[in-house]
């Protein structure tokens, strides 16, 4: 594990590109719950939007620790698939969410910010921001 002063930049290029993420949180009885979000990066925060009534968002209001999962499509030299693992602390912005980020996200996943699956339209979305306390996985990143 890599505890975070900043993103290094491998790792950011990652979490800005396509690559989907999957989002682990914990349900009340302490089970765990994957979704995969649409993710980018601003600063040191790795941000998301979704659906206020999902069951990740309702965990994350419960209990904001959270690990995002997102794999490379590069293999190291022994052909292990890169992935990068983030562990944080998840804030959940009510309110509309992030039309900025929401328009980026769609333009990177799908090519256009005019999609129907563009949540800055939505009345009750919510817009997350995960503070990241670590890194790990394989890659660049946890060398």
């Amino acid at each position: 594990m890599t505890v975070l002063r900043s993103l290094p930049a491998p790792a950011e290029a990652l979490l800005g590109s396509s690559a989907l993420a999957h989002v682990v949180t914990r349900n009340p009885d302490g089970s765990p719950q994957v979704s995969v979000v649409w993710c980018g990066v601003r600063g040191d925060e790795v941000l998301f939007c979704a659906e206020g009534s999902t069951a990740k968002v309702r965990n994350l209001r419960l209990d904001p620790k959270v690990v995002l999962s997102i794999e490379d499509d590069v293999r190291n030299r022994v052909g292990q698939q890169h992935h990068l693992l983030v562990y944080g602390t998840a804030t959940v912005i009510d309110g509309p969410p992030d039309k900025a980020l929401c328009d980026d996200l769609c333009r990177t996943y799908i090519g256009r910010a005019d999609h129907p699956m563009n949540l800055s339209r939505s009345a009750t979305a919510v817009t997350v921001a995960v503070e990241v306390d670590r890194i790990g996985g394989n890659g660049p990143w946890a060398d």
